[in-house]
């Protein structure tokens, strides 16, 4: 293993204790749901936009893919199923913010549609397989829909700013 690839992966792994650190906040600082969701879903998202741009594609879909099982443990979603809709979207957002990372703003602004559009389209499945009352069903697929835009515009928006002061990795990304 060379040099370059032991940065990488402990970039990545810098990112993703990072991200479960903010992401943990919430169950120590007393706000409400409503708050939480928008300010801690912005420093994830923007955890994985960083992990992208200051990594690469795969260290990004680390972090999507782990933060939803700790999401599941902490008790903020609720149900095990509910964990792939939310690494389907967060993986999408990766892939996106990668593949659109030459249109800058307007490329964060697609990369978080794709994300709200794939979270909510993997909800509203998932909800036509599983059965929960509907007050839930609404209550979920609300949160899932225009909130998943604003944070993953904010969490961009931020990550552009730290990313400025990250050294950059040696080597292809």
């Amino acid at each position: 293993m060379n040099q370059s690839m032991t940065k990488r992966i402990t970039r990545t792994g810098l990112l993703l204790a990072a991200t479960l650190i903010l992401q943990g906040l919430r169950l120590f600082i007393p706000v409400p749901p409503q708050v939480s969701m928008f300010v801690i879903g912005s420093l994830v998202n923007a955890c994985l936009v960083l992990a992208v741009w200051s990594v690469g594609r795969k260290a990004g879909l680390v972090v999507a893919c782990v933060t939803p099982v700790f999401a599941w443990l902490e008790g903020m979603l609720p149900f095990l199923p509910f964990i792939f809709p939310v690494a389907a979207g967060n993986c999408a957002f990766v892939f996106a913010v990668d593949g659109l990372r030459r249109f800058r703003a307007a490329g964060l602004a697609g990369a978080a549609l794709c994300k709200a559009a794939v979270v909510y389209g993997s909800f509203y499945v998932l909800f036509s397989y599983v059965e929960f009352p509907a007050a839930v069903r609404h209550m979920i697929l609300l949160v899932m829909s225009w909130p998943q835009i604003v944070t993953a515009a904010a969490g961009g928006v931020l990550a552009y700013v730290i990313v400025k002061r990250l050294p950059r990795l040696e080597g292809p990304h």
